[in-house]
């Protein structure tokens, strides 16, 4: 017997747990990113590479700043995924369909046992409006992750049309693989797949606000709904991104032989 529950509480509630869930997965995701960017920071301490400024070899920088740069993005990503959590972990059991019940729940008991903060105080807050804001500042936090991690990506993919490339994938082990007709070829399959699996993401968080848009509150469109959440996406993208990092093969000499040129030309 659902005393003083309703369906729409239940469900949000279920909704939000799931993601709860779903976040904690993409944090650790987050986490060994962070772990893979340092590391290679240490091993690379005095590799010296070209930066780019209008897609133009400009300065020389050391390997470790760079990926230095790359890991404090990652840690801005893993500050809004904390900052979202404490919004997303009120609990809305109890909060009824709109205006909570006269039943007497302990809603904080509730909450409580379910693992929750506290309690969404607002009950139409709670199973209304919240369920419907989430998913946009679910969105706002990959489409962040999913542009650092194809800004990447794209470095490495201008090393792959150079004739020399001083940053490579290690061959095999479904990094890479051969061209059908051209056996010499070694095309760099993982970051062609992680880049397509952000772009998916991008679109996913962009349907999110569409869906979201343009309508009063409590409609289904928009709402809260963790078996079809955007995070999942994200931590996909974020363990072939980590993927990519541990199977980086780095060539200083060649970095070395690309500014001289450059210079040379300048």
């Amino acid at each position: 017997m659902h005393a003083g529950r309703s369906s729409q509480d239940m469900l949000t509630t279920v909704g939000i747990m799931e993601q709860r869930e779903h976040l904690m997965a993409m944090a650790k995701e987050l986490d060994n990113v962070q772990r893979s960017l340092i590391k290679l920071a240490e091993e690379n301490k005095d590799t010296i590479i070209p930066n780019y400024t209008n897609g133009v070899a400009a300065q020389p920088n050391s390997l470790a700043h760079h990926l230095i740069a790359y890991a404090n993005a990652y840690n801005r990503d893993m500050q809004r995924v904390r900052e979202y959590y404490a919004r997303l972990n009120r609990s809305p059991m109890g909060s009824m369909v709109l205006n909570g019940t006269g039943w007497p729940l302990d809603r904080d008991r509730m909450a409580d046992y379910l693992g929750f903060d506290s309690i969404a105080y607002n009950t139409y807050d709670a199973g209304q409006i919240f369920p419907q804001e989430a998913p946009i500042e679910t969105g706002g936090i990959t489409n962040a992750i999913a542009i650092h991690t194809t800004s990447f990506i794209e470095e490495i993919m201008q090393q792959y049309a150079q004739p020399r490339p001083w940053i490579l994938l290690k061959e095999g082990g479904g990094n890479t693989y051969v061209s059908s007709a051209m056996p010499q070829k070694r095309n760099p399959g993982i970051l062609n797949s992680c880049r397509t699996d952000a772009s998916t993401l991008l679109g996913m968080s962009v349907e999110a606000a569409f869906r979201s848009h343009n309508i009063p509150a409590g409609m289904a469109d928009g709402r809260l709904s963790g078996r079809m959440d955007i995070v999942p996406q994200a931590t996909k993208v974020l363990s072939e991104f980590d993927r990519i990092l541990n199977n980086l093969v780095i060539h200083p000499d060649r970095s070395l032989e690309e500014l001289n040129l450059d210079w040379t030309c300048s």
